[in-house]
């Protein structure tokens, strides 16, 4: 699910200008085209800023090591990379169409209703940015006046505070030519989309005098009942297709206005996306996503699906088995489960349908093993919810390692069985030697060695999370040179790849902490959680209900917009009742493995229709349908027994 840009083309009229449309809509899809090359070259520093902040990071951990001599300020020059690169890649997920959206309720709309709604939510969109631009150059000015500097090597702040209007300023373009297309689109449809054009051109008015000019509510709700009416609006605006990321700005914005004043939102507005996309902490979120990058395009999926193949492919059902257990081994330097899906679907699709494997265990197979990529560490999941409630990152990623192992089982187990009741799902793959196994773990070993370097570095102290992340992504690009399997082209791709995730994550980051601030001004999670604390119900009750929330949330948006949304929410109310904060984030990333294959809006499953495009949608779930048996299951068995969360970190601790 991604954001509008696209709109449905309405039928030609016979008034039109030229044969390609009128003239209008001729200039907007040229200013369009030309804003999409720009966007790229300005994709392309933030790539290499990327690069910089992995070489920078990895070169500062084996200074400090191997030279007792760390590099000074390198947390200063990484923060503010981190922050230039963000900032140079949004403008291009913006024009690529990547900025998350729930848009399944819009595009069943009929096409005129959808373009008049695209419109209006680019409209929302473009005002949103605006404000970003200003507030932020209104920032910038106030570090140059105070002449604000970084801590140890004094650099200035206010142009890297000016970068963010810059990016945002090349975002609003973006949205600017959107809504010029979507507009003249309108326009060639019938001249009565003129009156719609006015509509909204006076409440961006309206929003813009309010914004700038402070005017007091007619009437005042209580912070609690403001913070309610907002989770509506937030969820009204999610339905209306609004991207992820204009969402949560605009409720934030909005309820921050109401609750303290005008000055106090628009000076959240300045502050925030500096204040987050220059955070040292959220750069361990591009780089492990680039670790897992790099291992994928080193072709270390197809060796561990061969090493797995090699030791199970001759019991029933071996070929699914081995898919798991290459899942597993993938999960563990990947940490996304659609990347997880999607890299083991091309690879072992292809040999289960040449060995007859039933089409539903096959699929059902793939999108269940690939859910193991936010829970195995590391994990993209656990990386934010331990950045958002101020958990540690290593005993997070320690604690998902024995559940991770024990579902892997589970699911091997399942699969055994019914191969076993039933020969035809699964027919025994041919049988291999003992050099034949062995010699396949020469494939994978080295990529699974750093794995245990740097979750155990990170655990033991050796490094932080964020150098961790360095160098296991610098690690991952030496092995796959080493190996001869990375090329130029799979560098780039991968750094590409890690910014794109990066821009998208942030952007919804800085969102967030809008959100977040409006939240706490209407002390809506500490209300929640003082009224669930008197509530005369067993907690039991109250946690299956906000994991049933998490499982209707899953199926309609992806698991990260939804885990920073509900995160700030349900966090005080799981402390209050007194469960563990580690142990509920696995539950948490369970849930969200679970809401991923569920029908009838399981993305992975969706996702593995470009791969098993021969087999329905039915087919797909019934297939994952014992999957889910087998999940909800764990997740019990989880709920009946925490420790198989929580025994590792307390070994680990001990040591």
């Amino acid at each position: 699910m991604v954001d509008k840009g696209s709109a449905v083309c309405l039928p030609s009229r016979p008034e039109q200008i030229g044969a390609g449309g009128n003239v209008f809509e001729v200039l907007a899809e040229s200013f369009r085209r030309s804003l999409l090359g720009k966007t790229k070259l300005v994709n392309s520093l933030g790539v290499l800023f990327l690069g910089i902040i992995m070489l920078l990071t990895a070169a500062d951990v084996l200074c400090r090591y191997l030279l007792d001599s760390p590099i000074t300020g390198a947390m200063e020059i990484v923060s503010l990379a981190m922050l230039v690169s963000v900032m140079a890649v949004i403008p291009y997920v913006g024009a690529s169409n990547r900025h998350i959206a729930i848009d399944f309720l819009t595009n069943a709309l009929p096409g005129k209703s959808k373009l008049l709604l695209n419109s209006f939510t680019t409209l929302v969109s473009l005002f949103l940015v605006s404000v970003l631009i200003w507030r932020s150059i209104v920032y910038s000015l106030f570090l140059l006046e105070t002449n604000q500097g970084t801590s140890a090597l004094h650099i200035p702040l206010f142009p890297f505070v000016l970068s963010v209007a810059a990016g945002f300023f090349l975002y609003g373009l973006v949205l600017l030519s959107d809504l010029l297309r979507n507009l003249s689109k309108v326009l060639r449809s019938s001249w009565q989309g003129l009156i719609w054009i006015a509509v909204g051109i006076a409440i961006l008015a309206v929003l813009y005098y309010l914004a700038a000019w402070p005017v007091k509510p007619a009437w005042k709700m209580d912070p609690m009942t403001t913070g309610l009416v907002g989770l509506l609006f937030l969820i009204l605006a999610f339905i209306s297709g609004l991207p992820i990321f204009s969402t949560l700005l605009l409720v934030g914005f909005l309820g921050i206005c109401y609750l303290r004043g005008p000055n106090a939102g628009l000076a959240v507005m300045g502050s925030s996306p500096f204040s987050v996309a220059s955070h040292y902490d959220f750069s361990v979120i591009p780089l492990f996503v680039l670790m897992g990058e790099f291992c994928f395009f080193s072709g270390i999926g197809k060796d561990l699906y061969d090493a797995a193949y090699k030791w199970a492919g001759a019991l029933p059902g071996g070929l699914a088995i081995a898919t798991v257990g290459a899942c597993g081994g993938f999960a563990a330097v990947c940490g996304d489960s659609l990347a997880t899906s999607i890299t083991m679907g091309t690879i072992a699709f292809p040999e289960m349908k040449r060995h007859k494997y039933s089409p539903a265990l096959a699929a059902g197979t793939i999108a269940a093993g690939g859910t193991l990529g936010v829970l195995i560490p590391p994990s993209l999941a656990f990386l934010l919810y331990a950045l958002l409630t101020d958990q540690s990152i290593a005993t997070l990623f320690i604690s998902g390692i024995l559940p991770g192992i024990l579902l892997v089982s589970f699911f091997v187990a399942s699969i055994y069985v019914r191969a076993r009741m039933d020969p035809s799902l699964g027919p025994p793959g041919p049988s291999t030697t003992w050099r034949e196994k062995v010699t396949s773990l020469k494939g994978v070993w080295a990529t699974l060695l750093l794995f245990a370097l740097v979750i155990v570095g990170m655990y033991g102290g050796i490094f932080a999370p964020t150098e961790g992340g360095g160098f296991g992504a610098f690690g991952a690009l030496v092995i796959g040179l080493a190996r001869g399997r990375l090329k130029w082209a799979g560098i780039r791709s991968s750094l590409e790849e890690a910014a794109k995730i990066s821009g998208i994550c942030m952007a919804i980051l800085i969102g967030s902490n809008v959100f977040g601030y409006f939240l706490a001004a209407s002390k809506l999670p500490i209300q929640l959680a003082q009224f669930v604390s008197q509530l005369d119900v067993w907690p039991i009750f109250i946690l299956i209900s906000i994991l049933f929330i998490y499982l209707i949330l899953g199926c309609l948006m992806p698991a990260i917009p939804m885990l920073i949304l509900t995160v700030p929410i349900f966090y005080p109310v799981i402390i209050t009742l007194g469960y563990d904060p580690i142990w509920y984030g696995v539950i948490m990333v369970l849930m969200f493995e679970v809401a991923v294959i569920t029908p009838p809006m399981g993305i992975n499953v969706l996702a593995l229709q470009s791969i098993t495009s021969e087999i329905s949608l039915a087919v797909m779930f019934k297939g994952v349908g014992w999957f889910l048996m087998v999940m909800f299951l764990f997740v019990a068995l989880m709920i009946a027994f925490p420790d198989i969360a929580l025994v590792l970190p307390r070994i680990f601790s001990k040591t």
